[in-house]
């Protein structure tokens, strides 16, 4: 009986362990250097959009987004379990009582990562899009 225990707890960890490792390998692994990238802003009432072009060196999206400061681009965020949460884009706050959140899109696909999480490669177009559920 304790031998069986013992094999299920090998097993276990080593599925883990086989489980991390393909995390690891397909994780998407951010570009260092100068990228050009674009933010685009979709707001509450779509006709305000605006867009944001420029470059920077950032690896991650949320680190892009404070250099984007520079050339006008505002947002807010707290910090949860799973990263940066986007509360606030240029000045306009996600109605949470309303179910509204910003959406984030990455080159058209609905982003699969948070802001901290988000990798930057070069010629990215990043769209905030005010959304409700």
């Amino acid at each position: 009986m304790k031998q069986r225990k013992y094999v299920w707890a090998v097993l276990i960890v080593a599925v883990m362990a086989a489980l991390l490792g393909v995390y690891l390998s397909n994780r998407p692994k951010p570009m260092k250097g100068s990228k050009a990238i674009t933010i685009e802003v979709l707001g509450k009432d779509e006709e305000k959009a605006k867009t944001y072009t420029g470059r920077t060196d950032a690896e991650y999206l949320s680190e892009a987004m404070d250099d984007f400061s520079a050339v006008g681009f505002t947002y807010e965020a707290s910090k949860g379990d799973f990263g940066l949460f986007v509360t606030t884009v240029d000045g306009v706050t996600a109605d949470s009582e309303d179910s509204a959140y910003w959406a984030i899109y990455v080159n058209g696909e609905y982003g699969m990562y948070g802001v901290d999480q988000q990798p930057v490669s070069d010629g990215d177009t990043f769209r905030f899009a005010y959304e409700t559920y």
